[in-house]
């Protein structure tokens, strides 16, 4: 749950797009993560197919994950109840009891927030040394403009910190 959890929260991608996966969509070398279709699921829109940065915490979190090695075309993320493998299509009572753990109520936390959470974080990056843009921000969440990001999910206050990468501390 940990390295899904984080994917979620370090590529922005929507639901269906991180839960459907495959090991080849994650390059190493490169850097990068691919949303794509394939044959777990669709894309929401033409706009949706995209690359965008694996970060170094996710980098690290995916390795260790992917320890054991998986065949490329096989889900990163496969349900652990069926058999052929099949895609998880349900994380509610996960993130009830995420919720519930963090002393939040039941529903409180679903897929959307991380989507709104690495807007927002990103928004506060610098891509080389300069504020990154609402247009790049727009491209890795897979829209055609910079409207949802600069009226839905851009709701940040004044900008008090930049990073270079995206990432989140924890207290283990």
């Amino acid at each position: 749950m940990h390295a899904l959890l984080a994917t979620f929260l370090l590529t922005g991608g929507r639901k269906s797009e991180v839960l459907g996966l495959e090991v080849s969509d994650i390059d190493f070398d490169r850097k990068t993560v691919t949303f794509r279709p394939n044959q777990w699921r669709r894309l929401k829109t033409a706009t949706a197919h995209r690359v965008v940065p694996l970060w170094p915490q996710l980098e690290e979190i995916l390795r260790e994950h992917m320890i054991g090695g998986h065949p490329l075309d096989s889900l990163l993320f496969r349900s652990p109840r069926l058999e052929p493998e099949a895609m998880i299509v349900d994380l509610r009572k996960a993130l009830d009891r995420i919720a519930v753990q963090a002393g939040r109520e039941a529903g409180e936390i679903r897929t959307k927030v991380f989507r709104h959470t690495y807007c927002a974080v990103r928004l506060q990056t610098l891509d080389n040394g300069a504020p990154v843009a609402s247009y790049t921000v727009s491209r890795e969440l897979g829209h055609s403009s910079t409207t949802m990001v600069e009226e839905v999910y851009g709701h940040l206050g004044r900008v008090r910190h930049r990073s270079d990468v995206v990432e989140y501390r924890t207290d283990d």
